[in-house]
């Protein structure tokens, strides 16, 4: 299944790039460039779904098209 989900990025004032995914609290991921940064969060992204799946929980529902998974 796929799932869209929102992100925020920001940068700090020594340059790390942080995204945080508000539809999955306390998901955020940090890297030097943003490129990076969304690579992670959809990484962790995946690993939380899966997880999530796994354990038979609800998978939160997508919420735009900023990171796509497949779990």
């Amino acid at each position: 299944m796929i799932r869209r989900y929102k992100v925020e990025v920001s940068t700090d004032n020594s340059g790390w790039v942080t995204v945080r995914v508000p539809s999955i609290p306390d998901m955020h991921s940090e890297a030097h460039t943003r490129e990076q940064a969304l690579q992670f969060a959809a990484n962790s992204v995946t690993s939380h779904l899966k997880s999530l799946a796994a354990s038979g929980c609800d998978i939160p529902d997508s919420d735009t098209d900023a990171i796509v998974v497949d779990i």
